[in-house]
């Protein structure tokens, strides 16, 4: 009972009898989750509370109860990864958050904002693994999800795209695995896409407007001196500088 009290404060919901006897069963089920998590282990609180790094499979436990896709599974299987992403168990979080993602799609829709928050752990769990193919085509869903589901006009809408440019500008700072130009390049459409919602919903002497401007310039700036023609220019333009140490070479 220990356990459940603790999911049931983690999922943060007023449980009813029927969500009691489904964490109930998440928690008593003892089929091993992976290969890493062959038995179940508790991390003793501060008040006393034990904590369980439960080495479940919910999917496969409650298939035949509710069947893969119930609506009542979302809460649970979130519930459950994060307590395994809290024990720094990355890999199997991840399995229980993308099932969770799965329940939420079929019952809400393709489109909806109960998905987001789902995302975000997906990506924190692949940052923690350096995932990053990962992280950058959840960042991907996530920029088309947020402009599925918000209106232009809606606040949400400029806070997602954010978080969406915050990932590329950071990815392209370091040259995440060499693919600098490619975020570059979302982060200028990315800067001018919240330009264009700036121009819809702020005043004309908000500030936000100038540092869109400057970024959109930088990201212009770069992207100009990575171009083809760029180079071809600077190639022409050093050509001469090369003709005179090949003469004086061989002279």
């Amino acid at each position: 009972m220990k356990i459940l009290k603790k999911l049931l404060k983690a999922a943060s919901v007023k449980a009813s009898n029927e969500f009691q006897v489904l964490l109930a069963l998440l928690v008593t089920v003892s089929l091993p989750l992976a290969a890493n998590a062959q038995s179940l282990s508790f991390n003793q609180s501060s008040d006393g509370i034990q904590s369980a790094i439960i080495p479940i499979d919910p999917i496969q436990a409650l298939d035949t109860n509710f069947g893969p896709y119930d609506y009542r599974l979302a809460e649970p299987l979130q519930s459950l990864g994060s307590q395994l992403e809290g024990a720094g168990n990355y890999s199997d979080a991840l399995l229980f958050y993308q099932q969770a993602l799965h329940v939420t799609r079929v019952n809400n829709g393709l489109y909806h904002e109960s998905q987001v928050e789902i995302l975000k752990r997906i990506i924190e769990n692949n940052k923690a693994l350096q995932n990053w193919e990962e992280v950058n085509n959840h960042f991907a869903y996530l920029e088309h999800l947020y402009q599925r589901i918000y209106e232009v006009k809606d606040p949400r809408l400029e806070v997602g795209l954010q978080q969406v440019v915050s990932w590329h500008v950071n990815a392209l700072n370091i040259n995440l695995e060499g693919k600098r130009i490619e975020h570059l390049q979302k982060a200028n459409k990315l800067f001018k896409l919240r330009l264009k919602i700036a121009e819809l919903t702020l005043t004309p002497d908000d500030p936000k407007f100038a540092f869109l401007h400057h970024n959109i310039a930088i990201c212009e700036r770069q992207l100009y001196l990575a171009s083809d023609i760029n180079k071809e220019m600077m190639g022409k333009k050093n050509r001469p500088k090369r003709d005179r140490r090949v003469l004086a070479n061989r002279d």
